[in-house]
């Protein structure tokens, strides 16, 4: 008689499915150990990067604000610029302009960063200081204490201190009271639709503010040169006002727009509603045969913050020739790093 084998195979394969490796039988949960571990780092993993980005996000929200209010309004940016005129006559090649701009005393400008502005401003000891305009936030009770914040320029420049009157100057309707306040206790010459021979060949002029001033070029621009036997300077608060001179081949300094202020990567600048559309927010721009340039100014409108828009103290260098305006490094910078040089240069002898 022939003895059936038994079958081993299904044998095994029962016992695979019925039992574990020990014999005993499987559950679901035995089967995955290392799966559900790692379920649970995922879960940690997942619950500190959202707890990171929290922190992270709680920073900006924090920081951000407090470096636009308390910070950046206190970082003064002295640009240094070379504009070239091709009627400037030999005897004023290199001659230094500081343009100081919008100091806006008042409430929601710190009458410390008018101060750190001044200072600096003074230290650069140039040719000729000016100011071009919105010297208050509104109200004009606030002119002699800014008059008084303005009197270390007094004296400090050979060619003297000049300047024009903005829109927020005008709340008595005439700008008198501002412009009486800064010539008494300044020593400031307004230049009111009028213009001055500071040099043999250079002319400088200033003009009413464009929205509330009644601005008259052509009376300003009398006796000045519409050609290239010599050369115009002219300050006016609103840049809106080289329009009504960019025939001629003459530099603008203005102010107003404040650079915009606030300025958010990606978005528009903030800029006063009369300066929708006008293509240039700060710094150099040609219109016809005229350059402008346009100062960030130093104070602050509407709200205490300046964000990627440090306010500004622009010195501006006149050369004869032709070609377009150069911005050099930034001053501050240039003098930190010639302290740093000098004082790697001092561990190195004492090393």
């Amino acid at each position: 008689m022939i003895k059936q084998r038994p079958n081993t195979a299904a044998g095994t394969r029962a016992e695979s499915e019925g039992e574990g490796a020990t014999g005993a039988p499987a559950t679901p949960h035995d089967a995955s150990p290392r799966k559900a571990a790692a379920r649970s780092e995922k879960r940690r993993h997942t619950r500190r990067r959202f707890l990171k980005g929290m922190g992270a996000l709680t920073l900006v929200a924090v920081g951000v604000p407090a470096h636009a209010r308390y910070v950046e309004p206190n970082l003064i940016d002295v640009s240094e610029h070379t504009v070239y005129l091709p009627g400037l006559p030999q005897n004023s090649d290199g001659l230094r302009i500081v343009q100081l701009t919008d100091l806006h005393r008042g409430p929601v400008t710190p009458d410390d960063t008018i101060r750190q502005a001044v200072a600096a401003a003074a230290e650069l000891k140039p040719d000729l200081f000016v100011l071009t305009g919105d010297y208050v936030k509104y109200d004009l009770a606030d002119a002699t204490p800014l008059a008084d914040l303005l009197r270390p320029l007094a004296g400090k420049a050979r060619l003297g201190l000049f300047g024009c009157l903005g829109n927020h100057d005008y709340a008595d309707w005439t700008g008198n009271t501002m412009a009486r306040a800064l010539s008494d206790r300044a020593g400031v010459t307004m230049l009111r639709n009028e213009s001055r021979l500071i040099e043999p060949g250079l002319f400088l002029a200033g003009i009413e503010d464009e929205v509330r001033g009644r601005p008259d070029i052509a009376k300003a621009l009398t006796g000045a040169p519409a050609d290239q036997e010599g050369a115009t300077v002219v300050l006016a608060h609103n840049p809106r006002s080289v329009f009504s001179c960019d025939t001629r081949p003459l530099l603008m300094l203005s102010g107003h727009t404040h650079g915009g202020q606030i300025r958010i990567p990606g978005l528009a600048p903030r800029v006063p509603p009369d300066m929708k559309g006008f293509p240039l927010v700060d710094g150099w721009g040609r219109f016809d045969k005229a350059w402008l340039f346009v100062n960030r100014g130093v104070g602050m409108t509407g709200f205490p913050y300046r964000l990627g828009c440090r306010p500004e103290v622009s010195v501006i260098t006149l050369r004869r020739g032709d070609g377009p305006p150069v911005r050099h490094g930034d001053l501050a910078e240039k003098a930190f790093r010639k302290a740093q040089k000098i004082a790697s240069d001092a561990r190195r002898l004492i090393g």
